[in-house]
């Protein structure tokens, strides 16, 4: 994707997947729309993230999740209020575009969308580079143990790949194996790791082609952020 634009920032690209998936804040999505006014080539860019989301979107079945899950994504999210103002404060929630929201609205695209006695298991870490050039949300589903990523923004350089990794607590950190450099990508986590995902910390490494050398990680943390369950 980023081949085929290389006159654009690392950053532009992507806010540009951001803004295709409609998780920028306001104030940044109307500064980007204007930008989009006079500059093909970012217009040129959001079109490749619509093309790119698309085949995900025809996937997607529609199915209205039952009123229990609704309930009870707004008792988590907003204990101190009562139930008459939690929907009012849960749509203004989904609406600035965070974070949270976002990596939820990925877990539908990705697992599917409940069934009516479904007990959602997911666990999400979005990490973000400092400058913003460099974007991994994982996705974990307690249910089957496995985890999936998506990867969005600059590559590492030749010669070079993102690793994985699962810190918990004192434990040295465990490579969960190298990431793609764009796309999303499912792996199974083996069984023996299982158990320490829930409140984890994910971090992504700079390292040699192929992974760290002997499974111990060497080059510099590019993103990391915990896991949060949703």
């Amino acid at each position: 994707m980023t081949d085929d634009a290389p006159e654009l920032d690392p950053r532009d690209i992507a806010t540009a997947g951001e803004y295709v998936l409609g998780i920028l804040p306001l104030a940044e999505r109307e500064v980007f729309q204007r930008r989009l006014l006079s500059e093909p080539a970012l217009m040129a860019e959001v079109a490749r993230w619509q093309t790119h989301f698309d085949p995900i979107a025809d996937e997607v079945r529609p199915v209205s999740p039952p009123a229990k899950v609704w309930n009870e994504v707004e008792r988590r999210l907003f204990p101190e209020l009562s139930p008459s103002v939690r929907p009012v404060r849960l749509w203004k929630w989904l609406s600035t575009g965070s974070v949270l929201a976002s990596t939820a609205l990925l877990a539908l695209l990705w697992l599917g969308q409940p069934g009516p006695d479904a007990e959602p298991q997911l666990w999400v870490s979005d990490m973000v580079s400092a400058d913003n050039s460099i974007r991994l949300t994982a996705l974990y589903d307690e249910t089957d143990g496995e985890m999936r990523v998506s990867v969005a923004g600059q590559p590492p350089a030749a010669g070079r790949d993102f690793e994985l990794w699962l810190i918990q607590g004192d434990r040295a950190p465990i490579s969960l194996g190298v990431m793609p450099h764009e796309g999303q990508a499912a792996m199974p986590i083996p069984e023996d790791l299982r158990i320490l995902v829930a409140n984890a910390t994910l971090a992504i490494t700079d390292e040699p082609a192929g992974g760290a050398p002997a499974g111990i990680a060497t080059g510099p943390i590019v993103a990391q952020a915990e896991m949060r369950r949703i």
